[in-house]
């Protein structure tokens, strides 16, 4: 009787684990925009204390994922800004992943794949849009610290993560705005220029004779 029980509540034991195992799964987003920013939003069950969430994608099956840490929502909610897909870009991949507060994973779900149009639908909040302009990129293989985000803009990319988990800031997005802003700076004064010329010869020529 005693044997029976015991291996009752070991066999209750294990079927409680195995029921509070570590899930979490991320929305289908009907499509990306071309040049824009998406949302997707994600959901997690039985959390680890002090752990986070990240979407790992890609450009449809070209290298290794990147990744970007999902913003918390609330017990088990989720949402993460991925960066914006180029033109060349017709097709986003992406998961997630829940880890626990030593960055290990725990969980992760099912691959999605999501078509990039140019007349997608993106609505996000102003928070959205905030994290949008500063996200940090997360890499997964060494060849990544050499260039951008394969796929995707510079739009927004403000900090990357090595594989080696060695955070920096992003030199090669910073270094295109700033050549970007070099670049208008030319213009600016030329602008300026024919400006002034167009206002001079738009003027009437003064009268000859003064009262």
């Amino acid at each position: 009787m005693r044997a029976r029980r015991f291996w009752t509540a070991v066999l209750l034991l294990a079927a409680t684990r195995a029921y509070a195992q570590p899930s979490v799964t991320v929305e289908k987003a009907t499509c990306f925009r071309t040049a824009e920013n998406q949302v997707v939003h994600g959901t997690a069950k039985y959390e680890a204390p002090g752990g986070s969430a990240r979407l790992y994608f890609r450009w449809e099956e070209r290298g290794g994922f990147y990744w970007v840490e999902m913003e918390h929502d609330g017990v088990g909610r989720y949402w993460v800004v991925p960066p914006k897909p180029e033109k060349r870009n017709q097709e986003v991949q992406y998961y997630g992943a829940l880890l626990d507060a030593a960055g290990h994973e725990l969980a992760r779900s099912e691959i999605r794949m999501v078509e990039v149009k140019g007349d997608c639908h993106v609505e996000l909040t102003p928070e959205q849009r905030g994290v949008a302009q500063n996200l940090m990129i997360g890499e997964t293989t060494a060849d990544q610290s050499h260039g951008g985000v394969l796929g995707f803009l510079c739009d927004g990319i403000v900090t990357r993560v090595s594989a080696s988990n060695i955070r920096r800031a992003d030199d090669f997005c910073r270094t295109c705005v700033v050549a970007w802003w070099k670049k208008t700076e030319v213009l600016i004064p030329a602008l300026g220029a024919a400006a002034v010329t167009t206002i001079i010869v738009d003027q009437p020529e003064p009268s000859p004779s003064r009262p």
